[in-house]
């Protein structure tokens, strides 16, 4: 019996089920370590940080340096798609659309893999997050790209996601292997309305005279403006550190939260204070300064 002499298009179809049936057995043999919950090589971690009411979560498995001091451009190619982890790729999930370095990035769960060169590394986070670390995705349209320049860092032994820094606003995620770290910045969608419209903000825009104290035993000048779509609050002597200048947050019915700021942004919310203007039609005339129990802070009437 004459058998087919073999063609290019034989060898590689060949060449690609082999290696469908490596990175498979692989996957197989990671699912049996799991289901017997050994002790790995690389051990699973997890790192959460929640802002405004988001919550971010990376999970991944965390390979040691074990020595190696060549682990960008020598056990890690230049040009190489890497998942920053071991085992499965690591995935970061989302619970809130966000925004990372700018980019949209909907609710949901992705696979995180960067393709890493000597001055910068191409982050892609691909919709399918259950994939083993080697099964690296093809580039498609709805993967979320950027680049990054890693940072030269003290030696970190044991691969490490963390978040060093969180504002109400986000939180940078950074991820540190080697003598490389990436940070990542993740912005949130606010919780609450911050800005006030225009029409309405006239209300209460004007000078004041603050009685502080329910007796009103200490006048101080206070001022309201309008700016950039938000109610900014002056006392040029403040009764409290940092509400020198602050934001006014809508509560509606005429009430507010003072927004502390720190370099013109939001730092931090006082929910145990209210500013309560009256009347709630027509311009405001005065105001009541409220604490957590409701009992009288301060007291404000218009001068102009």
């Amino acid at each position: 019996m004459a058998y087919p002499h073999p063609t290019v298009a034989h060898f590689e179809l060949g060449w690609v089920m082999i290696k469908h049936l490596t990175v498979s057995l692989m996957a197989l043999t990671v699912l049996a370590a799991d289901a017997h919950a050994q002790i790995r090589a690389s051990e699973r971690g997890t790192v959460t940080q929640t802002v405004d009411g988001t919550t971010i979560k990376i999970d991944y498995s965390r390979p040691q340096a074990r020595g190696r001091d060549n682990l960008y451009g020598g056990q890690i190619h230049w040009g190489e798609v890497w998942s920053p982890g071991a085992n499965w790729a690591t995935t970061i999930g989302v619970d809130h659309d966000v925004t990372i370095n700018g980019h949209a990035l909907p609710t949901g769960v992705y696979s995180v893999w960067f393709e890493v060169q000597p001055e910068e590394w191409t982050v892609i986070l691909d919709s399918e997050p259950r994939r083993f670390h080697l099964d690296r995705p093809a580039e498609s349209d709805d993967q979320v790209r950027f680049t990054v320049r890693p940072e030269t860092v003290p030696h970190v032994e044991m691969l490490t996601w963390s978040f060093p820094a969180a504002r109400p606003t986000g939180a940078t995620l950074r991820m540190a292997w080697g003598t490389k770290s990436a940070n990542l910045d993740i912005r949130v969608p606010p919780s609450r309305t911050y800005t006030v419209e225009a029409d309405y903000a006239q209300r209460f825009v004007g000078a004041y005279r603050f009685d502080l104290g329910p007796d009103g035993a200490n006048t101080v000048q206070f001022e309201i403006t309008y700016e950039g779509e938000h109610l900014i609050g002056h006392w040029p002597t403040p009764p409290v550190p940092r509400l020198g200048r602050f934001w006014l947050a809508p509560l509606g019915a005429g009430m507010f939260h003072p927004v502390l700021l720190e370099e013109d942004e939001l730092f931090d919310i006082v929910t145990d204070v209210v500013f309560e203007f009256t009347p709630l039609e027509g311009q405001a005339t005065k105001f009541e300064l409220r604490d957590a129990d409701d009992d009288l802070a301060g007291s404000a009437e218009r001068e102009r």
